[in-house]
């Protein structure tokens, strides 16, 4: 017995490739909003008197930057060194000085070394939700970024005790990109 033959009017023919054009649609709508709502690390820094953002940057985790100051009564550099987890937690990985006394520690429950003139702490790995940073004209403070090749005078920047806020957090691409990449920092490459 012979099976009956399907005939596939062009009728039909139309309705398949419409449907096959609806679906292939849906994959890639489906696959795009996957792709834009992927969450990204972004660091922030903002000023706390008005909120204004002044740097937003989508990094990967191990983005690292640096704060600098110079000690109030020591007038030396004190640096402090932080990390972005996978998380997008900011983790303060170290800290170094020239000078013990005020305002700096006595005890160290990490690993203390000397290099170069300087104490040096490494490894302190301790999670912390932002950075505050306020301006002291005294201090000299300093911001370096983009691993620590990026230096910026923010006593040449900001009032006299404002302060800055830098945070990390993880958030969907999409909000990133309406939010949009922002820095208002002058262009200086400086190792230090």
């Amino acid at each position: 017995m012979a099976l009956p033959r399907l005939d596939i009017s062009e009728e039909n023919k139309d309705g398949m490739a419409l449907k096959r054009i609806y679906f292939s649609g849906l994959a890639v709508l489906f696959l795009l909003l996957i792709w834009f709502l992927r969450p990204v690390i972004v660091i922030q820094v903002q000023t706390l008197n008005t909120g204004e953002i002044l740097y937003l940057r989508e990094i990967k985790p191990g983005y690292t930057f640096a704060t600098l100051i110079r000690h109030s009564v020591h007038l030396t550099p004190v640096y402090e060194y932080y990390r972005i987890d996978n998380d997008g937690r900011i983790i303060v990985t170290g800290t170094r000085f020239q000078d013990l006394g005020w305002g700096v520690p006595s005890t160290f429950e990490d690993d203390f070394m000397f290099e170069n003139n300087f104490m040096v702490i490494k490894n302190m790995n301790k999670h912390i939700e932002f950075v505050p940073f306020r301006i002291s004209y005294i201090a000299s403070p300093h911001l370096l970024l983009d691993d620590c090749k990026r230096d910026i005078d923010l006593a040449a920047m900001f009032d006299n005790w404002e302060r800055i806020d830098i945070s990390a957090k993880k958030e969907p691409y999409i909000f990133y990109l309406f939010r949009g990449e922002k820095d208002v920092f002058p262009e200086k490459d400086k190792k230090r």
